[in-house]
């Protein structure tokens, strides 16, 4: 059985970055990102995308676009999650229950964590209290652990799996897990 979602061949993706990067200065913006995901049935706020575009920017790049090498890394991750997705949607109905969230997450690395924090996480993404995540919902938190879980590793220096924070310690993680 053939993936649902799959990788383009370099060519390919090339094709497409320089048709979104419209100003064709070589870099995908935000807006530019956010249009050409919207195309292909991802919808996202800038928020969202601007986290998309930080976790998967080199490391030093601040200035908040995208380079080729960034964009691919974006469209395998996207390519990833996506089929994650369609594998633990057993209901088949485009949406991720509570039970099938959680295996996911549990399969993408996510299984040391609480089962209610996870849950916690699961409502924030879930605006309409439906206990159902649509793809743009499942990535937005995907996004969201990931960033957290780098940001944790950050004030982990001893890699204890505890960390003590100030109240302005704990703005600034906040900060960058959205």
């Amino acid at each position: 059985m053939s993936p649902a979602y799959a990788y383009q061949d370099e060519a390919t993706l090339l094709q497409h970055f320089n048709a979104v990067d419209g100003n064709g200065n070589g870099a995908i913006d935000g807006r530019e990102l956010q249009r050409a995901l919207a195309t292909s049935g991802l919808t996202f706020s800038l928020q969202t995308i601007a986290l998309l575009i930080r976790l998967h920017s080199a490391p030093g790049n601040k200035s908040g676009t995208l380079s080729f090498t960034e964009y691919k890394k974006v469209h395998e991750f996207l390519v990833n999650a996506q089929n994650s997705f369609t594998h633990f949607d057993k209901s088949g109905t485009k949406k991720l229950n509570k039970r099938e969230a959680l295996e996911c997450l549990a399969y993408a690395g996510y299984g040391d964590v609480d089962q209610k924090a996870i849950e916690h996480a699961c409502r924030a993404f879930d605006p309409d209290r439906s206990n159902d995540l649509g793809i743009d919902q499942f990535i937005g938190l995907f996004l969201f652990l990931a960033a957290a879980r780098k940001v944790f590793e950050s004030f982990d220096a001893d890699k204890s799996g505890k960390i003590t924070l100030d109240l302005n310690q704990f703005i600034y993680a906040s900060a960058k897990t959205r």
